[in-house]
């Protein structure tokens, strides 16, 4: 039998048997949208978090004060980080661009006129903004002079703007930090979100030692960031500078380091590692909805094949064979698969669209899911209907005749 007769053949058979159909192709279509979904969705969220990771900067290390594994800024009670050990490092590692010693402290209330907001205030240097290629996008940085004077200027991130200023231009005006008044000098360009979800625009930067001196009354930094010549040396300096803070801090093994270093390239294998393991995880959950529309479709078919042994009898008496008998029930199985796969994809799509409209949330459509639902349908179709296709081809056709 011919592949065009034998295709429209089995249409036929599953179109004289709509409810059933239906029934099999539910199992393949909810777990290729519930596949779709999940590939969309993760793609996404991996598409934001490494877009993160290089709002985190390309060349760069940066050391933190304070041990453990977990990255963020220092708490602003761990003093393990000082201006000494940035000279160290400055003196002693080779293919260091430019190196920004910076202190953050969180959560400050910032006043101008009746209105309030919260944010980071970051002590800088003028090199913090070469160190993260991050410039002001309207008027001046902090620069050598504001440093040497302790100065009282800053530069605002474009969320505290937005909050405290709106459409207003706010250089040349004076807000309140810790009952102390700053003159605003700059706006920064907009920067987005960290690798660790933090807005990195809500913040406002002032001179490192007017931060340390006037402001917290200080004498240790939070942070410390390294923008390197040579990318490829990103592990070499991490190790170095890490060699270098255990000496000055007398850490040996088994002790644990007071200070955190990392770089561009590590964070983003950790990112694209946590991420491939969420798809491989929530991949088998729709691999198993997948694996029970299969077993439905098996079972369904079997009890199809004891219905139709007439149908069966009669066809093998006007001369098909065996063979052809069980390629027609594998072409049906294949079509509700394949034709639940398709319409799976297209109800994920649909479901991660809306999902992205509703709850905010990044999706990124693309080829993979339409690929995956046709292989992932095409198999189930093969194994869920081979079984059942060999027990018909195998019926005796006079038996099936009487039925």
């Amino acid at each position: 039998m011919s592949l065009s007769k034998l295709i429209k053949v089995s249409f036929n058979s599953l179109l004289k048997y709509k409810g059933r159909t239906f029934l099999m192709m539910l199992g393949i279509i909810i777990g290729i949208a519930t596949l779709t979904v999940v590939v969309a969705m993760t793609k996404g969220a991996q598409n934001k978090i490494m877009q993160n990771v290089q709002n985190f900067g390309p060349n760069s290390v940066m050391i933190s004060a304070g041990g453990g594994k977990a990255w963020g800024p220092a708490d602003e009670h761990t003093t393990t980080l000082t201006l000494e050990d940035v000279t160290a490092i400055k003196e002693s590692v080779n293919g260091i661009k430019y190196i920004a010693p910076f202190t953050m402290h969180l959560e400050q209330d910032i006043v101008y006129g009746n209105k309030y907001a919260t944010c980071v205030i970051v002590g800088v240097t003028p090199e913090w903004a070469d160190a993260w290629q991050w410039y002001a996008e309207k008027g001046d940085f902090i620069s050598d002079e504001d440093v040497s004077s302790l100065s009282k200027n800053c530069v605002l991130g474009q969320t505290i703007v937005k909050e405290l200023f709106g459409n207003q231009d706010p250089i040349g005006e004076t807000v309140r930090i810790n009952n102390t008044n700053f003159k605003v000098i700059g706006i920064m360009k907009k920067r987005g979100t960290s690798p660790i979800g933090m807005d990195m625009d809500s913040r406002i930067t002032i001179p490192l030692p007017t931060a340390m001196r006037r402001l917290f009354n200080i004498t240790h930094i939070g942070m410390l960031r390294l923008y390197l010549v040579d990318p490829n040396r990103l592990d070499e300096v991490t190790k170095s500078v890490a060699s270098i803070l255990r000496e000055r801090h007398h850490i040996t093994p088994p002790e644990e380091d007071d200070f955190r270093v990392t770089n561009s390239i590590a964070i983003a294998k950790t990112v694209q590692g946590v991420s491939q393991t969420l798809v491989i995880l929530l991949g088998l959950l729709s691999l198993v909805a997948l694996l029970i529309g299969g077993i439905v479709i098996a079972n369904i078919m079997f009890i199809s094949v004891n219905e139709r042994r007439k149908e069966i009898g009669i066809r093998r008496a006007f001369g098909a064979r065996a063979r052809d008998i069980m390629n027609q029930f594998l072409v049906e199985a294949l079509i509700i698969t394949t034709s639940g796969g398709i319409i799976g994809t297209i109800l994920g799509i649909a479901m991660s669209k809306g999902i992205a409209f509703v709850k905010k949330m990044p999706v990124a459509i693309s080829w993979e899911p339409f690929a995956i639902a046709i292989v992932f349908s095409m198999l189930v179709g093969v194994l869920s209907g081979l079984q059942p296709a060999k027990r018909a081809a195998s019926l005796d056709p006079v038996e099936a005749i009487r039925g």
